[in-house]
């Protein structure tokens, strides 16, 4: 990581911390390794309280590859109960959301 910033700290960012875990960096593969694993624990709360379905995940983050997912799925499995099953799974058009919900917007205004 520290080759990726230039050794200066402050530009440190959640895509060079991927990029050098994708590149073997073992404390950056452990500090992607733990933030799947946070989210993956509330996400298992989210679900043990709302029992939903479908758990969606957008954004850069969900970019990080099957490592990332796989522990995102399994922390949160392991905060549920038992018998709930929960697809949880990326977004479908990813970065382009909030563009795709502006035209459906637009499209319902202009009715």
């Amino acid at each position: 990581m520290r080759e990726l910033v230039k050794g200066d700290s402050n530009a440190v960012s959640a895509s060079i911390v991927e990029r050098a875990a994708n590149e073997g960096d073992e404390l950056a593969q452990r500090v992607m390794d733990d933030a799947a694993h946070a989210l993956g624990f509330g996400i298992g709360t989210v679900i043990t309280l709302m029992n939903p379905e479908r758990i969606i995940i957008g954004g850069g983050v969900s970019k990080s590859g099957k490592r990332w997912w796989r522990i995102v799925r399994q922390a949160a499995r392991a905060n549920t109960l038992p018998q709930m099953r929960v697809d949880i799974v990326p977004a479908k058009f990813h970065d382009d959301a909030p563009l795709w919900g502006a035209v459906a917007l637009a499209e319902q205004v202009a009715r």
